[in-house]
């Protein structure tokens, strides 16, 4: 089968692969639909996939086989994959109830990343890495469920309350359902910074009341001027001067949610965090948010048709991440072929 794989020089190329076989507590999965992250584009700055990996954590699709030992699942069964959704459950931070942060996540190795994922027809995965879906719920859209959950717990994190004002910095797929849900949630007003004209407009579509080009107008003239300061900001790009256009833009006691991963060291002036007394939250992954998420879209909650930009064979993967990284899409999906 063929399979797109981080190689030993640091980039990609689909290559042949044999037919995985599920072992002990595996099932075979075959790839219906598996999403570009950001992260791929980056992969070998981000530094921590495997080197010969089959890439690809964003995935959903159905259960050809099971290996010996699983139960609750059998053929033809639909899922959606939970990239660490295999945790000891036993450590110091699964006890906590903090299982995104799992001393031992990587049991099987994270899928897409530490593993083969769904960047192929087929991978063998543990049986502890599959999320059910409903029947409500599409295969299109359980591969949405990841970074659906991403966006989710970055808005829970961050502690935000209904009513209140919200700006979202980024407005690739992480920063549209970060829009996503502070409108379910009850935000009053939620502004936009992306320099994309064509992301600029996707904001708008899903809930953004002003979106802002940050090249052609400054952030930290416009807010305590012409726009009431935010309560909230979420930094979604991980561009560099983004950190401290949200610590500019905050008001006093602000609260700024990190979700961006930037893969280079990013600067910014602490003392105005001290002085404001902001707030600054990381969020990583998910945790009850994978399961949140599936629950959001059978409730037709969210509709990511819009944000699905195209879909692409295996062999086109190459050029559709050239369009992501000029902004001219916004997710694209791959539909492996055998």
């Amino acid at each position: 089968m063929r399979a797109l794989v981080l190689n030993g020089e640091g980039g990609y190329a689909v290559e042949e692969r044999p037919m995985p076989e599920p072992d002990v507590g595996e099932v075979l999965f075959r790839t219906h639909y598996s999403g570009i992250c950001g992260t791929d584009l980056h992969a070998v700055q981000f530094g921590r996939y495997e080197d010969g990996v089959v890439i690809g954590h964003e995935f959903a699709g159905e259960v050809v086989s099971v290996g010996p030992g699983v139960e609750g699942w059998q053929a033809g069964d639909r899922a959606a994959v939970h990239p660490k959704g295999n945790v000891c459950g036993v450590c110091g931070e699964c006890r906590a109830g903090y299982p995104n942060m799992c001393s031992a996540s990587d049991i099987g190795g994270t899928a897409g990343i530490g593993s083969d994922g769904g960047m192929a027809a087929y991978a063998s995965l543990p049986a502890g890495k599959l999320r059910s879906l409903p029947d409500e719920v599409s295969l299109l859209e359980g591969a949405w469920v990841e970074p659906t959950a991403v966006a989710l717990r970055g808005v829970t994190r961050s502690g935000f309350k209904v009513g209140r004002r919200a700006v979202v910095i980024g407005a690739g797929p992480i920063g549209l359902m970060t829009v996503m849900h502070l409108r379910l949630g009850g935000a009053s007003e939620i502004i936009v910074l992306e320099p994309s004209d064509l992301r600029r407009a996707k904001a708008e579509e899903v809930g953004a009341d002003i979106t802002i080009n940050p090249l052609a107008d400054d952030p930290t003239e416009i807010f305590g001027n012409d726009i009431e300061r935010p309560d909230y900001a979420f930094e979604c790009s991980a561009a560099p001067s983004a950190l401290e256009t949200a610590v500019d833009i905050l008001p006093h006691h602000g609260s700024l949610a990190l979700l961006g991963v930037a893969t280079f060291p990013v600067n910014f002036h602490s003392y105005t965090i001290i002085r404001k007394e902001l707030a600054v939250t990381g969020s990583s992954s998910y945790a009850e948010e994978f399961d949140i998420a599936i629950r959001l879209f059978e409730r037709k909650a969210l509709e990511v048709q819009p944000l699905t930009s195209e879909i692409v064979a295996l062999e086109d993967v190459l050029d559709a991440f050239k369009r992501l990284e000029d902004g001219t899409a916004i997710k694209i999906l791959v539909q492996p072929s055998e």
